[in-house]
């Protein structure tokens, strides 16, 4: 895995730890009488609602799933996202998805279409690729998207089916939503980060800037709940991003630090830099879950820039 790849799939990484699958809806009982099926072209907003709180593994049919990529653990829920680990072809895989976003147009003006063409209600799939990992685009009517990233070992021997997989994945979502499934929803707590626009509630453009060494500006997601500063591959650049866990703890490899007056972890991987400190519970008190705060750092001394920004974010923490 390429070094831009890898920087990518670093905070999705740090947080795919044990978690738990969405516990499903209870069954509601038939309707005397059937309604229409929904027409007309789809907007995120309308097949989701608020981006923010979307349970996103409860999105996925993991009894689909199973039949051809079996996940290794639980599913593993996060703000904005949901990821599994599994083995394609025998190379290990990591698949996410969710990662609400808009500008469709613009973002993904040089992807390519992927999947069926057909599609129901004007949903389309465009495939772009990050060091020759295949990303594809849930696109709907309101230049809004949504993203599943796949990130395994040996690409030239997993490639073919883990993008198989992946198509297979999104072609379900888009079939799901365009015949009226509705998006379950996540209950945060008061003072959550989930309430939080990781762009601007912690960190400026202009702190991140002074500690890259040049001008950044902040690209978030429609859920608010990650801030890239700097382009994506760039060999400096800043991540912010929210999300839940389990409590963290040393390891190897992982540092335990006092940084901004908070309990943080700090650990040097793939060129970069992360630095996660946890915070309030997460939605759901049956899992054993906490929000996160994560810094991810590639650049020239990545860790003391790390260290710097997090002694400035996590001040800001709500309390």
């Amino acid at each position: 895995m390429g070094r831009s790849t890898a920087f990518a799939a670093l905070t999705t990484a740090v947080l795919l730890l044990t978690g738990c699958a969405a516990t499903p809806a209870p069954d509601t009982p038939p309707s005397s009488s059937a309604a229409p099926p929904p027409t007309g072209p789809l907007t995120l907003r309308e097949a989701l609602g608020d981006p923010a709180t979307v349970d996103f593994c409860g999105l996925l049919d993991f009894s689909e799933i199973e039949k051809t990529s079996p996940p290794l653990s639980e599913p593993t829920l996060s703000m904005g996202a949901c990821s599994f680990q599994t083995r394609i072809a025998g190379s290990a895989a990591l698949i996410s998805f969710g990662f609400p976003d808009d500008r469709a147009k613009e973002r993904l003006a040089a992807a390519t279409p992927a999947g069926e063409p057909s599609l129901p209600r004007g949903l389309r799939v465009v495939r772009s690729d990050l060091q020759g990992q295949p990303l594809l685009h849930l696109v709907f009517a309101d230049d809004s998207s949504l993203r599943i990233g796949t990130f395994f070992e040996n690409r030239e021997a997993a490639g073919p089916e883990v993008l198989a997989v992946a198509t297979k994945i999104v072609d379900g979502v888009a079939r799901s939503l365009a015949s009226g499934k509705q998006a379950r929803h996540l209950e945060y707590r008061d003072g959550s980060l989930a309430r939080l626009d990781a762009c601007s509630a912690l960190l400026s453009g202009t702190e991140v800037s002074a500690r890259l060494g040049e001008a950044v500006s902040g690209k978030g997601d429609l859920s608010g709940h990650q801030c890239l500063w700097g382009d994506q591959g760039a060999p400096r650049l800043v991540r912010m991003e929210f999300g839940l866990g389990p409590h963290p703890k040393a390891a190897g490899g992982v540092q335990e630090e006092r940084l901004g007056g908070r309990r943080s972890f700090v650990q040097e991987v793939s060129g970069g830099c992360t630095v996660l400190t946890s915070h309030i519970g997460g939605p759901d008190p049956e899992r054993n879950q906490v929000e996160h705060a994560i810094l991810a750092v590639q650049a020239p001394d990545a860790c003391r820039v790390a260290r710097e920004l997090a002694a400035i974010a996590w001040p800001k923490l709500p309390v």
